[in-house]
């Protein structure tokens, strides 16, 4: 599977509709979240892992949200005429799934361990879809998040710095809904 990180400004055009509590709409249609850890807020299409799909803009859209549902990850932008489904407050600690998080996250590490597998982690994950022809679409994946050790308030958080495998398994996940889909 090729996946390649870019700074895409088509795929960003493609965000129509996309506000919600940790979510911002800036005036070029760029999906913006905050976390903890950032003293900025980061434009989710600068930080995309694309893949390409045999399969409309709309049934790439329609089999990303199914990934999100069956996550069990709640989903607060959804937008299918501007290509765009995710969370951006979601939290979870220790696993992504069933596998640790240290996997999907690095939030660097101390004594006990990678801190992405300890640290309770503000993550925002959004799936940025844009038509290429008739029969070709684009899915762009976002996945980054901000760590905070619970042992304590004082410290400050961290940054987390995706490794790719989350967004290499979203991609494959979708490819199979597609593939199964009359």
């Amino acid at each position: 599977m090729m996946k390649t990180l870019i700074r895409s400004t088509g795929l960003a055009a493609a965000v129509l509709c996309a506000t919600a509590a940790g979510a911002q709409q800036s005036s070029s249609g760029r999906v913006h979240v905050k976390l903890p850890a950032y003293k900025a807020s980061i434009a989710i299409d600068t930080i995309l892992i694309v893949t390409d799909h045999e399969a409309s803009a709309a049934a790439v859209w329609s089999a990303a949200s199914r990934v999100f549902y069956d996550a069990k990850i709640a989903t607060d932008l959804r937008d299918s005429v501007g290509g765009v489904v995710g969370a951006t407050k979601y939290v979870k600690s220790s696993y992504m799934g069933t596998v640790p998080m240290s996997k999907v996250l690095n939030c660097g590490t101390s004594i006990t361990g990678p801190n992405a597998d300890n640290f309770r982690i503000n993550i925002a994950l959004v799936a940025i879809i844009s038509q290429v022809s008739a029969t070709k679409s684009k899915l762009g994946i976002g996945f980054v998040g901000s760590g905070l050790d619970m042992r304590g308030s004082s410290a400050d958080p961290v940054v987390c710095a995706s490794t790719g495998q989350f967004e290499g398994e979203f991609s494959v996940r979708v490819k199979k809904i597609l593939a199964a889909a009359p």
